[in-house]
């Protein structure tokens, strides 16, 4: 996502002014309307406003319909949906993959352990390639894509079995195309082109 603006902001330590927010107290400022009409998601306690335009829908757009062409029976995509929180963590990444049929998540969102691939589309964010990655990494999210629509480039990051942190990405330019290995398979490839807003 195009994560543009903290609105909270959290530290190991708290200081005067500062206010680490937990899953049920973002989640009861969201019920309560404290943040109406703004698209936020909480990473590591802070708040973050979310920003889209054009650019970033059409990306999304796309990455989802390439995914939805070539992935096999036992998966499906979603696109801006919640997954389940964890820790101080409730993202709502720009696509992610996920195990099992769509009617598996009628009553509850998709765990982390329950996802293949998380991407999310980047044009103005930091957060992303840093507080995300790490976030992704930690909870165990085997594969994660940057698609950064400046650098016109997909980053593929892939965790190894037991590890907390993803290891440096495989840079794919927008001339190439990227393989897509869900539960170590390869499942087919998408142009990294037809990504990317012209």
């Amino acid at each position: 996502m195009s994560t543009t603006s903290m609105i909270g902001r959290a530290e190991a330590t708290p200081r005067a002014g500062r206010v680490r927010f937990t899953v049920p107290e973002f989640e009861a400022m969201l019920d309560a309307g404290l943040f109406a009409g703004r698209h936020v998601e909480l990473l590591d306690g802070e708040v973050y406003e979310v920003v889209k335009n054009p650019p970033h829908d059409f990306a999304v757009g796309a990455l989802a319909d390439s995914l939805k062409n070539i992935l096999p029976p036992g998966y499906h995509v979603r696109e801006e949906k919640s997954i389940a929180s964890w820790g101080r963590w409730r993202p709502e990444p720009d696509v992610a993959v996920a195990r099992g049929d769509r009617r598996r998540y009628q009553a509850t969102h998709p765990k982390p352990r329950d996802l293949a691939l998380v991407v999310e589309v980047t044009d103005t964010s930091l957060q992303d390639r840093t507080r995300k990655r790490s976030g992704y990494a930690k909870a165990g999210i085997p594969a994660y894509w940057i698609l950064d629509l400046n650098a016109r480039h997909l980053e593929v990051y892939t965790l190894p079995s037991g590890a907390i942190r993803y290891p440096e990405p495989v840079i794919v330019p927008a001339g190439d195309s990227v393989e897509l290995v869900l539960d170590g398979t390869t499942v087919g490839r998408i142009a990294v082109a037809s990504l990317l807003p012209e």
